[in-house]
């Protein structure tokens, strides 16, 4: 299968206008962001949010989607069909709802986790005033992951020595290794940038404002790429005393776990949701990942590996720039409509559980 500039183009189109237009549908008020830069094609991007509810209640419920760009394929769906099945009601007077509609939609609409400066968002909501944190052991994977010349051959040792190294080390620590992101590097992977991004920018905006007079809020960041095919998780950080740890106990009981097995720290260090946390430190606030799993994890590095050698060193509109591009889709969107309902099951169960606690 192959992904030429024009099938980006519409697909992100064509998942941006259902969402709108359902939210419209349900009754929902929307508002967009441009993007200063172009899709494929010279589209025009966007941020866009749907909210619902009562804007003066004390509660708000958020759901975001596209933080890792390409992951928002499937978080864009569930949205959609969360507003068409009316899953949190357009006029529910205890509850102030909102979804935001690509975080990043640069990278969503290029099929890339990365935003527009090879960002890895979820790496880059730090505080850029103190010293960058340093990924010693991204060093020893360093050239493996970035390499200058690609080919099949050189695919074939990646996934090779990628197999190797988790069946030597563990999953967890070549994660860690691997994902934990890194600040030295602007054109490898899993950079964290040097500064704030147009996207943390525009979502930390949106959710001061949306925050304004609230006491309490959940705000659920979908994502794919990690776990079992299909299978939604929730993760976050924190231990099992902790008060943010006991209320989604309360509030989702056994579809909560929490920290990432196996993951240690990796998840708290520059993601979205602890950042949403600590703008609001006196108010009750709980940012957790629905993650869903796609395919094994060395399948899913092969394609990231791929597509950053692609944008730094080769062309997008080729042969080999649709067949990354497809290999991308491939690693982070469930191509198969069983899986799908499942992870939208699992949505809808949490969303509803979440949308209940007031």
């Amino acid at each position: 299968m192959m992904m030429d500039l024009a099938g980006m183009a519409e697909r992100y189109l064509t998942a941006r206008d259902t969402f709108l237009s359902n939210a419209r549908k349900a009754g929902w008020q929307t508002e967009s962001i441009a993007h200063p830069l172009q899709g494929p094609g010279g589209i025009t991007l966007h941020t866009d949010i749907a909210s619902a509810g009562n804007p003066d209640s004390d509660y708000l419920l958020m759901v975001t989607s596209g933080t890792h760009g390409i992951e928002g394929y499937l978080g864009s769906e569930i949205q959609s069909r969360l507003l068409a099945e009316g899953i949190v009601a357009a006029d529910a007077r205890d509850c102030h709802a909102v979804m935001v509609h690509a975080v990043n939609p640069y990278g969503f609409a290029w099929h890339r986790r990365v935003n527009e400066d090879n960002v890895d968002l979820n790496r880059n909501f730090i505080d850029f005033d103190a010293p960058l944190p340093v990924n010693e052991d991204y060093e020893e994977f360093y050239s493996l992951l970035n390499p200058v010349e690609w080919n099949e051959q050189y695919e074939e040792t990646l996934k090779g020595e990628a197999a190797a190294a988790i069946a030597r080390l563990g999953l967890g620590p070549v994660f860690k290794a691997v994902s934990g992101g890194q600040y030295r590097y602007p054109q490898g992977l899993q950079y964290g940038g040097s500064g704030p991004s147009w996207s943390r920018q525009t979502i930390e905006a949106i959710w001061s404002r949306m925050m304004t007079g609230k006491k309490c809020a959940t705000q659920i960041d979908i994502h794919t790429g990690l776990g079992e095919p299909g299978v939604g998780v929730l993760l976050t950080y924190g231990a099992e005393e902790q008060a943010r740890i006991r209320r989604a106990r309360t509030m989702w009981e056994d579809i909560f776990v929490s920290p990432p097995p196996g993951s240690g720290d990796v998840m708290a260090q520059g993601v979205l949701g602890p950042r949403l946390e600590e703008m609001f430190p006196k108010e009750d606030v709980l940012a957790v990942v629905l993650e869903y799993g796609t395919l094994p994890p060395v399948d899913v590095l092969h394609g990231i590996a791929a597509d950053n050698w692609l944008h730094h060193h080769g062309r997008i509109d080729s042969p080999a720039g649709s067949r990354i591009k497809q290999l991308m889709l491939d690693a982070f969107y469930l191509d198969d409509a069983g899986l799908r309902e499942k992870a939208y099951l699992r949505a809808r169960d949490v969303v509803s559980a979440a949308g209940r606690y007031v």
